[in-house]
């Protein structure tokens, strides 16, 4: 599998890409709960109800994104959905009353739909038929230590305040476009 990556380097930016995303989004995310009730003063269960938002937006319009991505490409997309997450995930900072927090959940629902259903196709048009299975099993492998290192810095960033956690956030979803 090591060989498969440095034989084609582009299969290893989008498994670091995809790395990176979802480690700037879990550094954030799981704090957001915590903010949303300690800090902007919202109920746990409109909270919950935001949450919920954004997680069925996602998953009905990923699928859409899959197969624009069939059509119009692969590139676009990914970077457009990185740029625009760089910018709506430190929104949360502006979000101080529940309808904010609906309209914000929905806008990072559909950005978040992007990501993985278009990065995974790329992969699959960048691995050899043979190895397809391989190589989306070691970015399910990267995504999968991503949720758990994007979290470990974040709990000392979050100390030092929410704004520095949600620049550091963005920043990550800026390295992803480039």
């Amino acid at each position: 599998l090591l060989g498969l990556l440095a034989a084609d380097r582009r299969i290893t930016v989008v498994i670091a890409a995809s790395f990176v995303a979802v480690a700037a989004r879990m550094s954030l995310v799981q704090f957001l709960g915590i903010y949303f009730v300690h800090r902007a003063g919202l109920d746990v269960a409109t909270v919950g109800i935001g949450f919920l938002c954004e997680s069925v937006m996602r998953g009905v319009l990923a699928p859409m994104f899959g197969a624009l991505s069939d059509r119009f490409g692969r590139r676009v997309p990914l970077i457009a959905s990185s740029l625009c997450t760089a910018v709506i995930l430190p929104a949360f900072l502006l979000v101080h009353e529940p309808a904010a927090l609906i309209v914000w959940s929905l806008a990072l629902g559909v950005v978040g739909a992007i990501n993985i259903p278009v990065s995974s196709a790329l992969l699959l048009d960048l691995a050899p038929v043979e190895r397809r299975q391989s190589v989306l099993a070691l970015n399910y492998a990267a995504m999968s230590v991503a949720y758990t290192l994007g979290v470990v810095p974040a709990g000392y960033i979050a100390q030092q305040g929410y704004g520095l956690l949600a620049a550091t956030s963005a920043a990550g979803y800026v390295v992803v476009a480039a």
